[in-house]
């Protein structure tokens, strides 16, 4: 191996073998932190991707299953897991949980991953199973596990309906596995409708969520996005890390990806202060431009028809954010100077509390 490589593993290996140190040393912190958010009804919340988990893990886009289960176990006794319809409810009426929340979600559709799911279905753990239709349809191996000299089996079309009968959401990850941000409009509409009707009867259920291929800064294109809200998605997911902040994010829904490493998982799903920061300092509210006429980048002209709303890209519409609570007035900066006002909702003597 050259020196380079070796050197790249043993920095890794080292990062790694720190994190204990400072998911503890940063663990007083973050309670704080939390408490704090909690009190403004800002308290992120964190979306787990895993791609192929299986029990021999050769390919770096690979979770060991042994692993995968440590994760779980992990989850189930210190965080609530969400669906992403929850994650979507709370990201815009500004809900949160007593402990960590965070979501479970997969993409391509590997046959080996059953397993897993049967593992989150006995815990009753919610998650949500994005699928490459040709690939399921037709049993060919994904292109991105070929080049790499692998051959593993997708999902058949009975899985998929068995699952979605079992309870787990099935979501789009298009019709073929292909950068949706180098289509023709015309051409990523037709796929991403099609893959969402080709779902619906093959499940009996509706797909309300897509997640983009490779789904980086660069694939998140705001036309990809336009496309996908044309094409009667209710979220879209990426894939390029960050957390999920109440009042600023409904539709875009940032992933972290899942690997073997337990301690970077709870790193990420207690708020890392850095992640925090990096987030708040690089997101780009996507879900505030809705005005597809007067936006700042230019759009296909395909994807703008029929889009006349427009909502202001400092504030989102804000109704009851829990219970007994309602938004006064909502601002998007997460600094002391604007706050968002939480006031008692008044009720009648005989409501039932």
């Amino acid at each position: 191996m050259p020196r380079s490589g070796e050197r790249g593993r043993l920095m890794s290996a080292l990062k790694q073998g720190l994190l204990p140190v400072y998911y503890f040393s940063t663990l007083p912190l973050r309670k704080r932190l939390r408490r704090r958010l909690a009190e403004r009804g800002r308290v992120p919340i964190s979306v787990l991707m895993y791609h192929h988990v299986t029990r021999d893990c050769p390919a770096s886009w690979c979770t060991s299953l042994a692993a995968f289960r440590r994760h779980i176990g992990w989850l189930q006794q210190h965080c609530t897991i969400l669906s992403l319809a929850q994650v979507q409810e709370n990201l815009l009426y500004g809900k949160w949980t007593s402990r960590p929340a965070a979501a479970i979600t997969f993409d391509d559709g590997y046959a080996d991953n059953l397993r897993a799911l049967a593992d989150l279905l006995e815990a009753g753990m919610p998650c949500t199973y994005f699928v490459t239709v040709e690939n399921i349809r037709t049993g060919t191996p994904f292109e991105h596990d070929l080049a790499h000299g692998y051959r593993f089996r997708p999902n058949t079309p009975a899985e998929i309906r068995a699952l979605a009968e079992a309870g787990v959401e099935i979501g789009s990850h298009g019709w073929k596995h292909v950068d949706f941000h180098r289509l023709a409009p015309s051409e990523l509409y037709r796929q991403m409708e099609l893959s969402k009707k080709w779902l619906e009867d093959l499940t009996g259920q509706p797909v309300r969520a897509v997640s983009v291929p490779f789904g980086r800064r660069e694939h998140m294109a705001p036309w990809v996005i336009c496309a996908a809200r044309r094409a009667g998605y209710q979220l879209v997911c990426s894939a390029y890390g960050g957390y999920n902040l109440p009042f600023r994010q409904r539709f875009h829904i940032l992933r972290f990806a899942g690997d073997d490493c337990l301690w970077r998982l709870r790193n990420r799903v207690t708020i890392d202060p850095r992640l925090l920061r990096r987030t708040l300092a690089e997101y780009i509210p996507i879900d505030a431009k809705w005005d597809l006429k007067t936006g700042s980048q230019s759009y296909p002209r395909e994807l703008t028809q029929g889009y006349e709303k427009s909502f202001s890209p400092r504030t989102l519409p804000i109704v009851a954010p829990c219970e007994n609570c309602q938004i006064s007035s909502c601002w998007l900066d997460m600094d002391d100077a604007a706050p968002t006002s939480l006031v008692p909702i008044e009720r009648s003597s005989g409501s039932h509390v």
